[in-house]
């Protein structure tokens, strides 16, 4: 069990130990559940960007794909898009 004081502005230090055990860093979100009767669950919050990004990043691996190849066609799909939208014809 770990202990933890609330400071003036309502700041708390989030144990090394903890921080270490969990991954968690400097500037990185936890959502506060308040169960009830003055139980509180600290969560971290994921961002859904990063989750994004793991998941783009799994499947470029497994397709064996290198970035240049990745970006150079992300390149031709935004001019197609563009030219399908935006040129008229």
């Amino acid at each position: 069990m770990t202990t933890i004081q609330i400071r003036r502005k309502g700041t708390i230090t989030f144990p090394a130990s903890l921080r270490k055990k969990y991954g968690l860093e400097e500037g990185e979100a936890l959502r506060l559940i308040d169960v009830g009767d003055g139980t509180f669950f600290l969560v971290p919050v994921e961002s859904k960007v990063m989750k994004s990004a793991d998941k783009v990043a799994k499947k470029v691996r497994e397709a064996n794909v290198s970035l240049e190849e990745l970006l150079e066609t992300l390149d031709q799909e935004r001019s197609n898009y563009y030219k399908e939208h935006y040129v008229k014809n």
